[in-house]
């Protein structure tokens, strides 16, 4: 994990949003089922509080957060405080927040053919002369009005229906594009949506793979039935990408001896006959074990005392950070 202020694209970011260089534009497109996109053509006068909003936004969601920190979405835990740059293959869905820079030939939403109930997510882009920021938006139920129920408006000192569809614009977002980089503001978001189940799987079925090839567990199968739960999934992705025990071969024995003295672990999973393997027949089990992979029990070389810890951030790295961030 580095600061959100060491990223490399926290400057741009800030730069773009509260100094641009000459008059800051923004432009959004309306984002179908079936991946279709849509400019929305939105009168002049009414662009520039949009824009002023959607600043404010960034702002208060991404560059004020300055304890946040921002880790690589592959190796995602439950930590608190911090936003992922996603690493992994782009689903389809957020390939948008690069296809609509400079794309001229995409069509203009026409309320012939086009309606609001229609439209999943908006684009924005915010442009000034040097970069951009593209922000990726789901709309929400209540974002469409005039898709369901029944709305009914002021007609001089009556209430008279009102049979036309509604979109609001709120400052909230998901997901953001700067400088090639694509930050995720939320993992819960991206867990339900974004095409982020089908790259989740074949991410996690490469980590079940490395499991299966250390023949370390006696019931494997065990396994590949929670593959398909997306938080579950996550945790094989971590392991795929980023187990320090398998990528330094530490050999089985150790592994199975570890379980059996670290308190956290012990007493806690069960093995085959001749110990020379992990059964795991219970949830418990299953997320140790995972744990163990990930190398998430630590014990303090100062106090001797044994902890489960979610981020354990290199410190050959976090020193290099402070020493750049001195060096500034």
């Amino acid at each position: 994990a580095i600061s959100l202020r060491s990223s490399s694209f926290s400057f741009a970011m800030i730069s773009l949003v509260n100094n641009p260089t000459g008059e800051l534009q923004i432009i959004m497109y309306a984002c179908f089922e079936g991946r279709d996109v849509k400019k929305l053509d939105i009168k002049a006068e009414d662009l520039p509080p949009i824009r002023q909003m959607f600043v404010d936004s960034v702002n208060r969601a991404v560059i004020e957060k300055e304890e946040f920190s921002v880790i690589p979405l592959s190796t995602a835990d439950e930590r608190g405080n911090c936003f992922y740059e996603y690493d992994l293959d782009l689903p389809e869905e957020l390939q948008v927040l690069e296809g609509v820079i400079g794309n001229d030939d995409l069509e203009i939403f026409n309320f012939d053919i086009d309606t609001f109930s229609d439209i999943e997510a908006l684009v924005i882009v915010l442009a000034d002369d040097n970069n951009e920021i593209s922000i990726y938006k789901k709309l929400s139920p209540i974002e469409i009005l005039g898709r369901g129920g029944y709305l009914l408006w002021k007609s001089n000192q009556r209430l008279e229906r009102f049979d036309k569809q509604l979109l609001r614009i709120s400052p909230s977002f998901q997901v953001l594009r700067v400088v090639g980089n694509v930050i995720i503001l939320n993992l819960t978001t991206i867990e339900k949506s974004f095409g982020f189940h089908d790259v989740i799987m074949r991410e996690a079925t490469i980590g079940l793979n490395a499991i299966r090839d250390l023949s370390i567990v006696s019931n494997i199968e065990t396994l590949e039935e929670l593959i398909n739960n997306v938080s579950f999934a996550r945790k094989l992705t971590r392991i795929a990408r980023n187990s320090p025990v398998i990528q330094r071969r530490i050999p089985n024995a150790n592994i199975i001896e570890f379980s059996r003295t670290h308190p956290a672990i012990s007493n806690k999973i069960r093995y085959s006959e001749d110990g020379s393997q992990f059964a795991l027949d219970t949830k418990v089990s299953k997320d140790l074990f995972i744990k163990l992979l990930n190398d998430d029990f630590l014990t303090s070389e100062l106090t001797q005392l044994y902890y489960d810890s979610l981020a354990k951030d290199n410190i050959e790295a976090e020193a290099e950070q402070i020493e750049n961030e001195v060096n500034e």
